[in-house]
Protein backbone atom coordinates (compact mmCIF):
# COMPACT_ATOMS: atom_id res chain seq x y z
CA UNK A 1 0.00 0.00 0.00
CA UNK A 2 2.89 2.39 0.77
CA UNK A 3 4.30 1.86 -2.74
CA UNK A 4 0.91 2.60 -4.32
CA UNK A 5 0.56 5.73 -2.19
CA UNK A 6 4.03 6.86 -3.18
CA UNK A 7 3.23 6.38 -6.87
CA UNK A 8 -0.03 8.31 -6.53
CA UNK A 9 1.66 11.20 -4.70
CA UNK A 10 4.48 11.36 -7.27
CA UNK A 11 2.01 11.31 -10.17
CA UNK A 12 -0.03 14.08 -8.59
CA UNK A 13 3.08 16.20 -8.14
CA UNK A 14 4.11 15.68 -11.79
CA UNK A 15 0.63 16.55 -13.06
CA UNK A 16 0.48 19.64 -10.87
CA UNK A 17 3.89 20.76 -12.13
CA UNK A 18 2.84 20.23 -15.76
CA UNK A 19 -0.39 22.15 -15.18
CA UNK A 20 1.56 24.97 -13.58
CA UNK A 21 3.98 25.07 -16.52
CA UNK A 22 1.11 25.20 -19.00
CA UNK A 23 -0.54 27.97 -17.03
CA UNK A 24 2.68 29.99 -16.89
CA UNK A 25 3.41 29.56 -20.60
CA UNK A 26 3.57 32.96 -22.38
CA UNK A 27 0.71 33.77 -24.74
CA UNK A 28 1.16 33.26 -28.51
CA UNK A 29 1.41 37.06 -28.87
CA UNK A 30 4.61 36.95 -26.79
CA UNK A 31 6.06 33.81 -28.38
CA UNK A 32 5.41 34.64 -32.04
CA UNK A 33 5.31 37.64 -34.34
CA UNK A 34 1.75 38.63 -35.13
CA UNK A 35 -0.37 41.18 -36.99
CA UNK A 36 -2.50 44.12 -35.91
CA UNK A 37 -5.08 46.24 -37.78
CA UNK A 38 -6.33 49.62 -36.48
CA UNK A 39 -9.25 51.79 -37.65
CA UNK A 40 -9.04 55.42 -36.47
CA UNK A 41 -11.13 58.57 -36.35
CA UNK A 42 -9.70 61.86 -35.21
CA UNK A 43 -9.39 65.63 -35.15
CA UNK A 44 -6.69 67.76 -36.77
CA UNK A 45 -5.54 71.30 -35.94
CA UNK A 46 -3.80 73.35 -38.65
CA UNK A 47 -0.63 75.00 -37.33
CA UNK A 48 2.15 77.28 -38.53
CA UNK A 49 1.88 79.20 -41.78
CA UNK A 50 -0.92 76.92 -43.01
CA UNK A 51 -3.16 78.19 -40.19
CA UNK A 52 -2.01 81.80 -40.58
CA UNK A 53 -2.46 81.98 -44.36
CA UNK A 54 -5.26 79.62 -45.32
CA UNK A 55 -7.27 77.59 -42.77
CA UNK A 56 -7.13 77.92 -38.99
CA UNK A 57 -10.24 75.88 -38.17
CA UNK A 58 -9.88 72.43 -36.62
CA UNK A 59 -11.25 69.46 -38.52
CA UNK A 60 -12.98 66.32 -37.24
CA UNK A 61 -13.31 64.63 -40.64
CA UNK A 62 -10.19 62.52 -40.45
CA UNK A 63 -10.00 58.74 -40.85
CA UNK A 64 -7.34 56.11 -41.37
CA UNK A 65 -6.73 52.37 -41.51
CA UNK A 66 -3.40 50.72 -40.71
CA UNK A 67 -1.98 47.21 -40.71
CA UNK A 68 1.28 46.33 -39.00
CA UNK A 69 3.60 43.47 -38.19
CA UNK A 70 4.34 43.18 -34.46
CA UNK A 71 7.82 41.81 -33.84
CA UNK A 72 8.90 39.78 -30.81
CA UNK A 73 11.03 42.67 -29.57
CA UNK A 74 9.69 46.19 -28.97
CA UNK A 75 9.39 47.23 -32.63
CA UNK A 76 6.61 47.01 -35.20
CA UNK A 77 6.41 48.07 -38.85
CA UNK A 78 3.39 48.76 -41.01
CA UNK A 79 1.47 50.93 -43.43
CA UNK A 80 -1.40 53.40 -43.10
CA UNK A 81 -3.86 55.03 -45.52
CA UNK A 82 -6.34 57.75 -44.66
CA UNK A 83 -8.16 60.99 -45.37
CA UNK A 84 -7.76 64.44 -43.81
CA UNK A 85 -10.23 67.20 -44.71
CA UNK A 86 -10.03 70.89 -43.79
CA UNK A 87 -12.65 73.54 -44.56
CA UNK A 88 -13.31 77.15 -43.59
CA UNK A 89 -15.92 79.60 -44.92
CA UNK A 90 -15.25 83.34 -44.70
CA UNK A 91 -17.94 86.06 -44.58
CA UNK A 92 -18.75 87.88 -47.81
CA UNK A 93 -16.19 90.56 -48.59
CA UNK A 94 -14.45 92.31 -51.47
CA UNK A 95 -11.49 90.64 -53.20
CA UNK A 96 -9.18 92.08 -55.81
CA UNK A 97 -8.93 89.65 -58.73
CA UNK A 98 -6.62 91.10 -61.32
CA UNK A 99 -8.10 94.44 -62.33
CA UNK A 100 -11.56 93.60 -60.96
CA UNK A 101 -12.95 93.91 -57.45
CA UNK A 102 -15.28 91.03 -56.66
CA UNK A 103 -17.71 90.53 -53.77
CA UNK A 104 -17.86 86.85 -52.80
CA UNK A 105 -18.23 84.30 -50.03
CA UNK A 106 -14.93 82.45 -49.99
CA UNK A 107 -14.87 78.77 -48.96
CA UNK A 108 -11.41 77.31 -48.43
CA UNK A 109 -10.93 73.54 -48.55
CA UNK A 110 -8.02 71.15 -48.57
CA UNK A 111 -8.21 67.36 -48.71
CA UNK A 112 -5.31 64.95 -48.19
CA UNK A 113 -5.11 61.22 -48.86
CA UNK A 114 -1.87 60.10 -47.19
CA UNK A 115 -0.23 56.72 -47.85
CA UNK A 116 2.58 56.11 -45.36
CA UNK A 117 4.85 53.45 -43.97
CA UNK A 118 5.78 53.64 -40.29
CA UNK A 119 7.94 52.20 -37.54
CA UNK A 120 6.78 52.02 -33.92
CA UNK A 121 8.96 51.58 -30.84
CA UNK A 122 7.00 50.25 -27.85
CA UNK A 123 8.11 50.84 -24.26
CA UNK A 124 6.69 47.52 -23.07
CA UNK A 125 6.65 43.97 -24.43
CA UNK A 126 4.01 42.32 -26.66
CA UNK A 127 2.34 40.71 -23.65
CA UNK A 128 1.65 43.95 -21.76
CA UNK A 129 -1.92 45.20 -21.46
CA UNK A 130 -0.71 48.80 -21.86
CA UNK A 131 1.87 49.56 -24.58
CA UNK A 132 3.02 53.19 -24.92
CA UNK A 133 4.88 53.85 -28.17
CA UNK A 134 6.53 56.47 -30.37
CA UNK A 135 6.21 56.51 -34.15
CA UNK A 136 8.08 57.69 -37.25
CA UNK A 137 6.24 57.72 -40.59
CA UNK A 138 6.93 58.74 -44.17
CA UNK A 139 5.30 58.34 -47.56
CA UNK A 140 3.23 60.28 -50.06
CA UNK A 141 0.01 62.27 -49.96
CA UNK A 142 -2.43 63.23 -52.70
CA UNK A 143 -3.43 66.85 -52.03
CA UNK A 144 -6.56 68.52 -53.40
CA UNK A 145 -6.58 72.30 -52.86
CA UNK A 146 -9.94 73.81 -53.87
CA UNK A 147 -10.82 77.43 -53.18
CA UNK A 148 -14.42 78.45 -53.91
CA UNK A 149 -15.47 81.98 -54.84
CA UNK A 150 -19.21 81.52 -54.54
CA UNK A 151 -20.01 78.99 -57.30
CA UNK A 152 -16.62 79.37 -59.00
CA UNK A 153 -13.55 77.47 -57.88
CA UNK A 154 -9.76 77.46 -58.18
CA UNK A 155 -8.30 73.96 -57.88
CA UNK A 156 -4.81 72.50 -57.65
CA UNK A 157 -4.06 68.78 -57.23
CA UNK A 158 -0.64 67.33 -56.50
CA UNK A 159 1.04 64.23 -55.08
CA UNK A 160 3.62 65.26 -52.46
CA UNK A 161 6.01 63.71 -49.97
CA UNK A 162 4.66 63.57 -46.41
CA UNK A 163 6.13 62.62 -43.04
CA UNK A 164 5.23 62.62 -39.37
CA UNK A 165 6.19 61.83 -35.79
CA UNK A 166 3.79 60.65 -33.12
CA UNK A 167 3.27 59.13 -29.70
CA UNK A 168 0.47 56.96 -28.41
CA UNK A 169 -0.73 54.18 -26.15
CA UNK A 170 -2.46 50.89 -26.84
CA UNK A 171 -4.65 49.32 -24.18
CA UNK A 172 -6.05 45.78 -24.42
CA UNK A 173 -9.61 45.20 -23.25
CA UNK A 174 -8.42 42.03 -21.50
CA UNK A 175 -5.09 40.30 -20.94
CA UNK A 176 -4.09 38.08 -23.90
CA UNK A 177 -7.16 39.39 -25.72
CA UNK A 178 -7.31 40.29 -29.39
CA UNK A 179 -9.00 43.74 -29.22
CA UNK A 180 -8.25 47.08 -27.63
CA UNK A 181 -8.15 50.86 -28.00
CA UNK A 182 -5.35 53.01 -29.42
CA UNK A 183 -4.87 56.71 -28.55
CA UNK A 184 -2.39 58.70 -30.65
CA UNK A 185 -1.15 62.27 -31.10
CA UNK A 186 0.82 62.95 -34.29
CA UNK A 187 2.51 65.86 -36.02
CA UNK A 188 2.42 65.69 -39.82
CA UNK A 189 3.91 67.84 -42.57
CA UNK A 190 3.35 67.80 -46.34
CA UNK A 191 5.42 70.14 -48.52
CA UNK A 192 2.95 71.98 -50.78
CA UNK A 193 2.88 75.44 -52.28
CA UNK A 194 0.04 77.04 -54.24
CA UNK A 195 -1.79 80.38 -53.93
CA UNK A 196 -2.54 80.95 -50.21
CA UNK A 197 -0.51 77.93 -49.05
CA UNK A 198 3.18 78.82 -49.19
CA UNK A 199 4.92 76.70 -46.51
CA UNK A 200 3.39 73.26 -46.67
CA UNK A 201 0.57 71.69 -44.68
CA UNK A 202 1.62 71.18 -41.04
CA UNK A 203 -1.02 69.82 -38.68
CA UNK A 204 -1.38 68.29 -35.23
CA UNK A 205 -3.61 65.21 -35.23
CA UNK A 206 -5.29 63.46 -32.29
CA UNK A 207 -7.08 60.18 -32.92
CA UNK A 208 -8.76 57.26 -31.20
CA UNK A 209 -8.65 53.84 -32.80
CA UNK A 210 -9.99 50.34 -32.33
CA UNK A 211 -7.46 47.58 -33.03
CA UNK A 212 -7.65 43.85 -33.63
CA UNK A 213 -4.63 41.53 -33.47
CA UNK A 214 -4.11 37.99 -34.69
CA UNK A 215 -1.31 35.47 -35.24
Amino acid sequence: MSIVALVLVTSAQVLAQQGSNLYDLPSPYERYTHYLATARVGAAIPIGAFADEYIDKASVQNYSLSVEWILRNKFSVGGEVGQNYFQQRLPRQLYQLGEQEVSAVQTRTLTQYPIQGFVNYHFSGPGAMVRPYVQLSAGGSFVDYTLYWGNLSDQQQKFSFTYGVGAGTRVLFKRDGSMGVDLRVKYSQTPFSYDYVTSGIPALNASVGLFYRWW
